[in-house]
Parts: C-alpha cells; sequence; structure tokens
C-alpha cells in the first residue's frame, strides 16, 4: 500500500514539475521578444531621424548657385580671398585652378596654372624678356614654393532644374629671398644659353657667307665668266638664306 502511495506521488510530481518549468520559462522569451521590439523600435526612430537630417541638408543646399557667394567655413583660409601681396620678407601670390567638375580635373591643371603664376612673378623681378625662358623644376615648386592649399567644393546651377558639384583648388605660392636667388640663377644660366646661341648662329651665317662667296668665285673662273649673271643670282639667294630662315623663326 506505501510503495503503492509512493508511485502515485511520483507519477503526479512529474507533471507538476514540468508546468513550473514552463511558466518559469515563459516570461523569458516574452522579455527577450518585448525587448526585441524595443530595441527595433529605437532603430527605426534613429533611421527616421537620420533620414529626416539628410533631407533637411538636401533642402539647405538646393538654394546655392554659381552666382551666390562661397558658403563661410572654419576651414577657409583667409588668403583664398587675398590678391598677391608681401608678407613680411616674403611675396603671397594665390592662384585658383577651377572651377572642374572633380578634384582629378584640378590637380591634373595646377602645374600648368602655377607655371603661368611664375610667369607674372619673374616678369615683375626679373623683367619683360625673362618671360616664359625661366623654368623652374616641379620639385622645386612643390617644395620650396607651394606653401598651402585649399580644395573647395560647392554646387553650380547648370540650368533650370540642374545642380552639379563643382571643385576649386586653391594654392599659395611663396616667394622668399631663396626662391629669388634660385630665380636670377636660371635666369643668368639661360642668359648664357641665349648668348652662345647667338654667337653660334651668327658665326655660321659668317662661314655659310665666306663659303658661297667663294663658290661663286671659283665657278666663275671654272667657266670663265659665261654663266656669272646666273651663278650671282644662285649665290645672292644663297646669302639672303640665312637671314629669311631667322626672319620665320627668330632666336629667344
Amino acid at each position: 500500500m506505501a510503495y503503492s502511495l509512493f508511485i502515485c506521488m511520483i507519477l503526479l510530481a512529474g507533471p507538476i514539475a514540468g508546468l513550473t518549468v514552463l511558466a518559469s520559462g515563459n516570461p523569458s522569451r516574452y522579455t527577450i521578444a518585448d525587448n526585441d521590439r524595443d530595441l527595433s523600435g529605437s532603430a527605426i526612430a534613429a533611421s527616421a531621424a537620420v533620414s529626416e537630417k539628410a533631407s533637411t541638408s538636401i533642402r539647405d543646399t538646393s538654394g546655392i548657385t554659381d552666382a551666390a557667394p562661397p558658403p563661410a567655413s572654419r576651414s577657409r583660409p583667409a588668403w583664398v580671398d587675398q590678391g598677391a601681396e608681401r608678407v613680411g620678407g616674403e611675396y603671397h601670390m594665390p592662384v585658383a585652378i577651377g572651377p572642374y567638375a572633380s578634384p582629378l580635373e584640378c590637380e591634373a591643371r595646377l602645374p600648368a596654372a602655377v607655371e603661368a603664376a611664375i610667369d607674372d612673378y619673374v616678369e615683375l623681378v626679373l623683367g619683360p624678356e625673362a618671360r616664359g625662358r625661366v623654368k623652374v623644376p616641379w620639385a622645386f615648386v612643390e617644395t620650396n614654393l607651394l606653401r598651402e592649399r585649399y580644395m573647395e567644393s560647392r554646387l553650380f546651377q547648370l540650368t533650370s532644374t540642374q545642380q552639379r558639384e563643382m571643385h576649386t583648388l586653391y594654392v599659395l605660392l611663396a616667394f622668399d629671398h631663396n626662391a629669388n636667388q634660385y630665380l636670377r640663377q636660371i635666369w643668368r644660366f639661360t642668359q648664357g644659353t641665349m648668348n652662345l646661341v647667338r654667337f653660334g648662329t651668327f658665326f655660321g651665317i659668317a662661314v655659310w657667307t665666306l663659303t658661297v662667296v667663294w663658290g661663286y668665285l671659283r665657278l666663275d673662273l671654272t667657266f670663265g665668266g659665261r654663266y656669272r649673271l646666273p651663278l650671282g643670282a644662285a649665290a645672292g639667294l644663297l646669302l639672303v638664306l640665312p637671314w629669311i630662315i631667322l626672319a620665320i623663326l627668330p632666336l629667344r
């Protein structure tokens, strides 16, 4: 009898324990689900906030056109809006490249724009004759002349319904005493080369003239003066030929 009662108690205790475990497990499952819903709601709210901020930003920049002044920026240096001027012992010259559709286009046109600015400075310091004849290596420009650079991006009104972001590269060239000495050194070397070319050219013309005259006299003696007129015309044309070439291709 006691043994049968013990078995009945075991049979009844199993389902009760199972129900207890199920009851204790359900709140945890429901709590995790509730937390997942809370996190999803927070993510949705954050996404909505970011989308609203992005749309607000787009609306704020939609009114910018090419005629509008550049937007105020703390990172925009003051030298961008200044002209060429002397600052202390240096001569500062801002150079603008653009606007272009991409920063790569600005970088590609940077050497030509810097070379034109250097020509302006060379003309100012060394005179008009030196303009375009003082060729500065790009390595020297990057190391000694290119002081600062700033890339600006802003919207431009292409058509009544289309806008596009354009880029302008600003660089600041600084010419100090060492740079001026280097430019003068290049100009002296260039002048020496030009004088050497001039001397060689006129020496060649002199040799050419003596050769033509000697050839004319030699042929005149050979033919006994029978072809003096055509030989003289040919010799005269040969004597004028170098000067015609110099008129077409002047010495630099």
